[in-house]
Order: C-alpha cells, then sequence, then structure tokens
C-alpha cells in the first residue's frame, strides 16, 4: 500500500465522522503533508474499493467517507 494511501487512512481513522475528500486535504495540508487533492480522491477510491472504508453520498451528490 502506498504512503499516501495509508496517511489518508490515518486521517480516517483519527475521526469519528464522515469527512469529504476536500476536508481530508485541507487536514493533511495543514499538517505539512506534500500531497494533491487528485492524489487524495485515488486513495479513497483506492480504499473503498478495497472495502476499507464507508462511502456515503450527501444530498447534494458530495462523496463521504468514514
Amino acid at each position: 500500500m502506498s504512503s499516501r494511501r495509508e496517511a489518508v487512512r490515518r486521517v480516517l481513522a483519527s475521526s469519528d465522522s464522515f469527512r469529504s475528500a476536500q476536508d481530508i486535504y485541507t487536514e493533511m495540508r495543514a499538517g505539512g503533508a506534500k500531497i494533491g487533492l487528485t492524489t487524495v480522491y485515488r486513495a479513497l477510491q483506492a480504499l473503498a474499493d478495497a472495502g476499507e472504508v464507508d462511502v456515503l453520498r450527501t444530498a447534494d451528490g458530495e462523496s463521504v467517507y468514514r
């Protein structure tokens, strides 16, 4: 597993609620991570495809992850 995917997984694991990719990206950048938003989306999709995270669609169509 890529280190970026593992970093995204750690952010999700530290949260009690569903998070958007933008929220995760913002938190990671604030913490000094050199990661792009597209990379966060790709990591989340890979984790979702592997059944490692839950995905919901909000009323406005945004995907959120837990």
